[in-house]
């Protein structure tokens, strides 16, 4: 589930792309993969949470845990209903919708969009490949995230794909593509509040 398709509307109030099924959904997603990048190394649990990554033979495993484990939580949000109905989300107000956009746009997808891309693929894919290789699938495959908003999206994502794998690489960790994900959103809501 990609962000940016829903930040200039959300942020504005102007369009209903947006509901807080994405929020749980990026939120749920990122437990699991904490909890998967847990399992899958031998690591302690201040390590895990520190970034640790899944021994090489675990990978597959740990992206097919993934997987599992988002489309059952994604079922299973879609079929409790608990968030609400779509009628109920157009009758919230503008500064709502535009709360739970910024949390999911500024905090929720920088985390789990990091830890996932420049966190857990990027770290398999560099024990194997030199950088530029690396960079330009993990690129890609961020891109390929955002494909359920269109093929201009993912086209328009891949420059800032690129710049944060830049930035795992050069910094060696995921906290400086997390802020710089972050501030990235942050912009784009910003430049939606004052259209």
């Amino acid at each position: 589930m990609a962000a940016f398709a829903f930040l200039a509307t959300i942020s504005t109030g102007r369009a209903v792309g947006f509901d807080a099924r994405e929020a749980a959904f990026f939120l749920a997603t990122g437990i699991a993969t904490l909890v998967l990048s847990r399992i899958a190394s031998d690591r302690s649990w201040r390590e895990a949470l520190a970034v640790s990554w899944p021994q090489e033979r675990r990978v597959p495993l740990a992206f097919l845990a993934a997987l599992l484990a988002v489309l059952v939580i994604e079922a299973a949000l879609a079929v409790s209903g608990i968030f609400g109905s779509l009628d109920e989300l157009k009758a919230m107000s503008p500064s709502e919708r535009s709360l739970l956009g910024l949390a999911n746009a500024v905090l929720l997808a920088p985390i789990v969009e990091e830890l996932l891309f420049r966190g857990l693929l990027f770290t398999a894919l560099r024990k194997r490949l030199p950088a530029f290789p690396t960079l330009a699938a993990t690129t890609l495959a961020f891109g390929l995230l955002h494909i359920e908003n269109g093929l201009l999206h993912v086209v328009s994502v891949l420059p800032a794909g690129a710049f944060l794998g830049y930035a795992r690489e050069k910094s060696g960790g995921v906290g400086l593509p997390i802020l710089l994900h972050a501030s990235m959103n942050a912009a784009v809501v910003v430049a939606g509040l004052l259209l």
